[in-house]
């Protein structure tokens, strides 16, 4: 659903700016996909910082600005709790 609606919004000039909805781990990749895949010039994200401690590898925001996720992944993993 998002590629069908960010390559739209390409072909039309319309930028993407994806709900992240709470918290924003795979969306981080989605958005270097639309600007290394199909070209978007601008790269707009949410950022929802409440569940951030739950993540094995939390989106990482400095300055306005996601950090690029360098580890392997989606980013989702949860940590375990007992």
């Amino acid at each position: 659903e998002f590629i069908v609606v960010s390559l739209l919004a390409r072909k039309f000039g319309v930028p993407v700016f994806p709900h992240v909805g709470d918290m924003g781990q795979i969306h981080q990749h989605l958005v270097l996909y639309n600007h290394i895949a199909l070209g978007h010039e601008r790269l707009f994200l949410e950022y929802i910082p409440h569940l951030r401690e739950r993540f094995t590898h939390p989106a990482r925001v400095s300055d306005g600005r996601y950090a690029t996720p360098t580890e392997p992944g989606s980013s989702s993993d949860l940590i375990a709790t007992e």
